[in-house]
């Protein structure tokens, strides 16, 4: 789960738009340190840049805080101050990371509030895994989260959308899975609504 955000956030950062070449290929050498897995020099790249507002260092910073990269433990609280940072400046990655952070129980006490903000903010932003985690959640419900089917069926069919290649399967079968729980009118309304994105969704 998380090996493909990191996959896709390293990928992304040919394209971090800077100030200038050398802001430029300070983020390159973090992505080049952390890549041959000298994760320590990964780290001291990013975190200049991420205090100075570079949202992808910011991000950055936060999974290695997250995944215990370069320091000596994990520090979910620490990570969670980083994803917000990024999170401000639009960065979908991190709203998805923050959200996933509550979802997963890393952060005691969880803020359903804010797991369903980031998560939906990520989900505007065309996000297939935050679209996939909003469906489970409705599905099943979380802490006081009730369950809402057609809720959860519109997120896996926005989900199913992206085409990602790894998570096809499992959104077919969760699509299939919830169905079986709803009505007809409940099925063809979380279908009107998918097909209405965005407008029809709050």
């Amino acid at each position: 789960m998380w090996k493909h955000l990191r996959v896709a956030c390293l990928a992304c950062l040919v394209a971090v738009p800077a100030a200038g070449g050398a802001r430029a290929a300070e983020v390159d050498a973090g992505a080049i340190a952390y890549a041959r897995g000298d994760y320590k020099t990964a780290l001291s790249e990013w975190l200049p840049l991420a205090e100075r507002g570079n949202a992808t260092a910011q991000l950055h910073v936060g999974l290695m805080l997250r995944d215990r990269q370069g320091v000596r433990w994990k520090d979910f609280e620490g990570a969670a101050s980083w994803f917000r940072r990024a999170a401000a400046a639009g960065n979908a990655e991190a709203d998805y990371a923050l959200g996933r952070l509550h979802y997963e129980g890393f952060l005691i006490p969880r803020d359903t509030v804010e797991m369903q903000t980031m998560l939906k903010a990520a989900a505007w932003q065309g996000h297939a895994r935050a679209q996939l985690t909003l469906g489970v959640i409705y599905e099943y419900g979380l802490d006081d989260i009730g369950t809402d089917l057609t809720a959860a069926l519109m997120w896996y069919e926005l989900a199913a959308r992206h085409g990602v290649p790894e998570l096809d399967g499992k959104i077919a079968r969760l699509r299939s899975r919830v169905s079986e729980k709803m009505t007809q009118a409940q099925i063809a309304e979380a279908l009107r609504l998918a097909q209405a994105w965005p407008s029809a969704v709050e």
